[in-house]
């Protein structure tokens, strides 16, 4: 379940984006539970968080997405940091391994 890219090697996906470009669902490729990623319209600056679902519509947490000096990361035990590949689509959590766009 886990992924073994880590924070050295991180399998060509970059920190380097918005965002508003990692909004939406997204599935794992290897097993791990799908998240949801969307803006907190609810607080006046908004905001980003994060939703993991294990048993669909289960939320088993709901977290701020960070984003300090350029790093994405949320905190759930830990600190896990968020990559992403604009070239291929993929959200990359250092936890749970690598995740594509779910379609509708």
């Amino acid at each position: 379940m886990f992924s073994q890219c880590n924070i050295t090697n991180s399998c060509s996906t970059s920190t380097d984006f918005s965002m508003r470009e990692i909004t939406g669902c997204w599935v794992s490729r290897e097993g791990a539970p799908a998240i949801r990623i969307y803006r907190n319209i609810s607080r006046k600056g908004g905001g980003i968080r994060l939703c993991i679902t294990y048993n669909n519509p289960q939320v088993v947490c709901d977290c701020t997405v960070y984003n300090v000096f350029g790093l994405h990361y949320i905190e759930l035990y830990e600190r896990i940091a968020i990559t992403y590949d604009r070239e291929q689509e993929v959200l990359h959590l250092f936890a749970f391994g690598e995740y594509v766009r779910q379609e509708n």
